[in-house]
């Protein structure tokens, strides 16, 4: 089988819609799927290390590039060069949204070739079906739709993208993110100079959806109770600067930390050493950060979004929850977990981990997809013949 990934980025960029498709093409390897890839040009671009990659320049931003005529040329430019990349796939896996991803949709229907899309959350959530009628016919018009998670299947089938057949597919966690003995946790907190006092550490990009006014705002209550508790927020973004001045007019500097990006090879050893994480988002489609500290043996602490709440299902005495944009209620749930007697998660949420979230159990769901909507295809064209 061969399958070809389009998607608007791809690794180094640590987004959900790099980092999937590049997980699958390394699990699907060993199933007899071959893979290549489309995407926009990014600094250092590389899937799966050896998976082939074909870059498509972006619309541009300028004034020309924004209008009518200059997206008509885009999509020409797009266009073209997709119907080379895509030529000989069995399949296209199409992830998230944007110009590339509606003109490959078109592509593929013109070219006969079956066609899967997933759905990432900001995609769906920020949908206006007035002005986003091509997406709208790019997701109804796949053989197959993926979504993140239950809530975000839900929100889709009231906005009519949802149709049959859809199915849920949750992101899964790779095994370097594990518990590890509470000897080499110790030492990996002195490595990262790990202070005296309990560690709180948040992981999102650097943008007012993810609720670090929330959190920054809660961090003198936090202190209040724990003097010596530190935030360490792992990160990057435009509003750094925003967030900053915010710690500076707080007096939080002593208490704050702000590390940048850190990749996902060093980034479980940081949720290792972490006594609580915490993921205040404003809105969140699903959380694999969450799922990434419980396997660690981290606790949760988060915001009642859909997507949190969903994970909660799964994790009801590791993750505690609080109202969304609530800094008083994020201050008591964060004080009364650093209070409990058992400070580390359960065995239970790595059994389940390695149950439900793990990439081998994530690929053969969408191996499944894949085989089911060739065989779907394969007998359209023979009830055509």
């Amino acid at each position: 089988m061969r399958v070809c990934m389009v998607s608007p980025v791809a690794l180094p960029v640590q987004a959900a819609n790099s980092l999937l498709p590049s997980l699958l093409a390394r699990e699907l390897r060993g199933h007899g799927v071959d893979t290549a890839f489309v995407s926009h040009p990014t600094a250092g671009s590389a899937v799966a290390g050896v998976t082939p990659i074909t870059h498509i320049p972006r619309r541009g931003s300028g004034l020309f590039h924004r209008s009518r005529a200059g997206a008509i040329l885009a999509g020409v430019r797009i266009g073209l060069g997709l119907s080379r990349a895509l030529r000989g796939a069995d399949l296209i896996h199409l992830h998230s949204n944007g110009l590339m991803i509606e003109v490959a949709s078109r592509v593929a229907r013109w070219r006969a070739t079956p066609r899967i899309i997933t759905l990432y959350g900001t995609d769906i959530w920020h949908h206006e079906p007035a002005s986003h009628r091509r997406f709208a016919d790019t997701v109804t018009g796949a053989s197959h739709r993926v979504f993140y998670s239950r809530a975000l299947l839900t929100h889709a089938r009231s906005l009519g993208l949802a149709t049959d057949p859809s199915t849920v597919i949750h992101a899964p966690v790779v095994e370097a993110f594990r518990v590890v003995p509470e000897e080499e946790r110790r030492q990996i907190r002195c490595e990262l100079g790990v202070g005296a006092g309990p560690l709180l550490l948040t992981v999102k990009r650097l943008h007012e959806v993810a609720g670090y006014p929330d959190l920054l705002s809660a961090m003198p209550a936090i202190l209040a109770d724990s003097p010596r508790a530190t935030l360490w927020i792992i990160g990057q973004g435009a509003l750094r600067a925003d967030f900053e001045r915010r710690v500076a007019e707080l007096q939080l500097a002593r208490s704050v930390r702000f590390l940048g990006r850190i990749d996902n090879a060093r980034l479980w050893r940081y949720y290792a050493a972490a006594d609580l994480f915490v993921l205040p988002s404003r809105l969140e489609s699903w959380g694999s950060v969450s799922i990434e500290a419980l396997a660690c043996g981290t606790p949760v602490v988060a915001s009642a979004t859909a997507g949190s709440t969903e994970v909660q299902s799964f994790f009801p005495d590791d993750m505690t929850l609080f109202t969304v944009e609530d800094p008083s209620a994020l201050a008591v749930a964060v004080r009364s977990v650093l209070a409990r007697d058992t400070p580390r998660a359960g065995p239970e949420a790595a059994r389940i981990i390695d149950a439900r979230f793990r990439p081998a159990v994530c690929a053969a769901e969408y191996l499944d997809v894949y085989e089911r909507t060739l065989r779907e295809a394969s007998a359209r064209r023979l009830s055509r013949s």
